[in-house]
């Protein structure tokens, strides 16, 4: 039996990126759709003209219609729309960022436990074809010991809609933070303990920040630099370092360099000749993630399976971000 499902937000990310597949997954039936906005509203049911419409999701908090709500609204009304849900006994899947702050992330975790219900923060890019080649390749050894991660979305273009105001917790640090920050803590796969930061607004319109850079330590001391901006378009999208190659990515192309040391060491020298090996692979699959996938891998979630993410990992996604705000609103070093 299909998932009874309400999508509550259709703006651009509920047609863009979760209609395409709830049309067309059998796991998931879309019972019921909401959004304030009455012609965005009568734009969704177009695509599922058989769902219930409504303006106001505290009117179907109670609705028998739907067993589990996909959160897909502006990101500062993500967590009360969730302990709404959540209070009324609802499954829910919360899009990006799933929490702004430890607090927000501890009282969805604390409701979800108190009302026996299952809570997904969505995260489609922690499983995406980059991240996966990356993890096989350092598990192999073959770039040695990581030591650095360098993580970097660039591109040109400008916004003039909520994203760039802070009221609505816009900003790309809220807005591409929790895919590359978290695809980045997934690669070094230990917990952040520290984190330095900037953020510029440098084109866009409005208050908040269209680009920011940040210089994170891990536990065992793995330096991470996570960055993004509007401003460029050249730079890798990956560089990881290890102490016998570093690996270069760049969309879906990868370079791999493997260094070979001399056999003995010669104190003559300035400086060891070194070999180099290099490959070049092209990634199979989607490097933000597989929506399809993802999706049955919801629902087998709602079924009784785990989830991708754990809610203590989320949390920690949390954490980082925040101090990454803080880091850079406050120009200081941040530990956690």
């Amino acid at each position: 039996m299909a998932i009874k499902t309400a999508v509550i937000g259709c703006g651009r990310t509920a047609n863009d990126l979760h209609a395409p597949v709830l049309e067309k997954h059998p796991e998931f039936e879309v019972t019921v759709i909401c959004d304030v906005n009455t012609e965005a509203l009568d734009k969704y049911a177009l695509r599922f003209p058989k769902a219930q419409k409504c303006t106001d999701y505290h009117s179907i908090l109670d609705s028998d219609a739907y067993d589990f709500a996909i959160i897909l609204t502006y990101s500062y009304t993500h967590t009360a729309i969730a302990l709404d849900f959540l209070r009324a006994g609802k499954n829910v899947l919360i899009t990006k960022p799933w929490a702004t702050t430890v607090a927000d992330a501890d009282d969805i975790i604390r409701t979800a436990k108190e009302n026996n219900c299952i809570v997904m923060p969505f995260v489609p890019c922690h499983d995406g074809a980059d991240v996966v080649k990356l993890k096989e390749l350092i598990a192999a050894g073959t770039i040695g010991d990581l030591f650095r991660v360098y993580r970097a979305q660039m591109t040109f273009g400008k916004r003039s809609d909520w994203q760039t105001l802070k009221a609505y917790a816009g900003g790309y640090l809220n807005n591409w933070g929790p895919h590359i920050v978290e695809q980045a803590m997934c690669l070094v796969g230990e917990p952040i303990k520290s984190v330095y930061a900037q953020k510029r607004q440098i084109i866009n319109p409005g208050d908040a920040d269209d680009m920011f850079c940040s210089t994170m330590v891990t536990e065992s001391g793995v330096i991470v630099q996570v960055d993004h901006n509007i401003i460029s378009d050249y730079l890798p999208n990956w560089v990881v370092q290890g102490s016998k190659g570093t690996i270069y990515v760049k969309g879906n192309e990868m370079e791999i360099h493997e260094i070979s040391y001399p056999a003995a060491e010669d104190k003559n020298v300035y400086r060891s000749a070194t070999e180099t090996k290099k490959t070049k692979i092209t990634l199979e699959g989607k490097i933000f993630g597989d929506h399809y996938s993802i999706y049955t891998m919801i629902a087998n979630t709602l079924k009784g399976g785990e989830y991708v993410v754990s809610l203590d990992y989320a949390r920690h996604l949390t954490e980082i971000m925040q101090s990454i705000h803080e880091s850079a609103d406050n120009n200081t070093l941040v530990t956690l």
